[in-house]
């Protein structure tokens, strides 16, 4: 029910990886990476990191906090409409803040990641090797 449908950016890093791997290419190929590689850089999320602390019942719980020069992050969940990253509890209601779901699946779900790192340093590779 938290898995809303959605533009990935957990999921789609592996996706673009197999694409890089293609050798030779197609056109279709090529414009698919390229777009993709597109995505991952207007989607990427800078200015904030994940920062640990013990919540008010103890527990071991986190917050998105700003900070500069930190890397950028990427959603696991983007929504269709408009890009933007969003989270959801079990009743499936997006939020737009980390904090406003409950501290079972803020925990016990990977919401941001630094997936879209890898397919930004495989792309300069790929494309050198491509213009080859």
């Amino acid at each position: 029910a938290y898995e809303l449908p959605s533009l990935s950016g957990q999921e789609s890093d592996n996706i673009v990886l197999l694409l890089m791997s293609i050798p030779h290419p197609s056109k279709a190929i090529i414009a698919s990476i390229e777009g993709a590689v597109e995505w991952f850089k207007t989607s990427k999320i800078e200015g904030i990191k994940k920062e640990s602390f013990t919540n008010d019942e103890g527990k071991p719980d986190y917050r998105m906090v700003s900070c500069t020069d930190c890397p950028p992050l990427w959603g696991r969940f983007y929504t269709l409409e408009d890009n933007r990253p969003f989270f959801s509890d079990r009743d499936g209601v997006k939020k737009y803040n980390i904090s406003d779901i409950g501290y079972e699946r803020r925990n016990g779900y990977s919401w941001y990641n630094n997936d879209g790192t890898k397919v930004l340093k495989q792309y300069k590779k790929w494309k050198m090797a491509l213009s080859k």
